[in-house]
């Protein structure tokens, strides 16, 4: 079964390469565009502080501390610029989170 994920760069630039990244898996559907005004971003934080438990489940420890997201990750929201949209397989998933991680993304709390 295929999983869809939206993840969010601050720059075109760092949506386009981490979807270049993710050519290595098997993605389908995979796009890149600006991210309109009216979204809301307030659950999206950065993929960050991530463990792999080795059974084939990502955990999120700690994604991001409450003072930061209070004082700060509030304003670097508004420095997210793209989004990139893609499907990919459930077993792939783990490490199309890890391409993400690595690229700087940021996605819904509610997709870890």
């Amino acid at each position: 079964m295929a999983k869809t994920v939206q993840a969010y760069f601050s720059t075109e630039n760092d949506a386009e390469s981490a979807k270049a990244s993710l050519q290595s898996l098997s993605v389908d559907q995979d796009t890149v565009e600006a991210i309109p005004e009216d979204v809301d971003m307030t659950p999206v934080v950065p993929v960050a502080g991530s463990t792999n438990s080795g059974g084939g489940t990502f955990n999120f420890t700690e994604v991001v501390s409450p003072k930061h997201d209070r004082d700060s990750a509030l304003s670097d929201k508004k420095h997210l610029t793209h989004v990139l949209h893609f499907s990919i397989k459930e077993e792939e998933y783990d490490r199309a989170i890890q391409v993400i991680k690595d690229h700087n993304g940021h996605m819904d709390k509610k997709d870890f």
